[in-house]
Formats: structure tokens, sequence, C-alpha cells
């Protein structure tokens, strides 16, 4: 497999694993009969690990079509 399409796989897996984990800790929290701030707040930097993921995805060279 190409280097590249395979990082591009790795990071669209790091997105999708970050914004499950941040999206499930919080929306847990949220649930829980006694609420954690340091839960959310957690929550709230792994929602922002999966932005800086897709931003990095999105910011990657594109193949030209010709």
């Amino acid at each position: 497999m190409e280097k590249k399409l395979l990082s591009t796989l790795l990071l669209f897996a790091v997105f999708i694993g970050f914004l499950w984990w941040g999206l499930a800790l919080i929306v847990s929290t949220i649930s829980a009969p006694v609420k954690d701030g340091e839960s959310i707040v957690y929550g709230l930097l792994l929602l922002g690990c999966a932005g800086y993921a897709l931003v990095s995805i999105l910011m990657l060279p594109r193949k030209n079509q010709s």
C-alpha cells in the first residue's frame, strides 16, 4: 500500500477514534448522577484533538485530476 494512502487512513482513524472517545466521555459524564467537571474538560480536549486531526486531513495536498 502506498505510504501517503496509509498515513491518510491512519490520520482518519485517529480523527474517528478521538471523536468517538470524546463524545462518549462527555455523554456518559452528563448522564451520570454525579457530574465530574474534570471528565467534561478531558472530553473537550479529546474533541479538540479530533478537530486538529480533521483540519490536518483537510489540509493534505490533493491529487490533480486531469
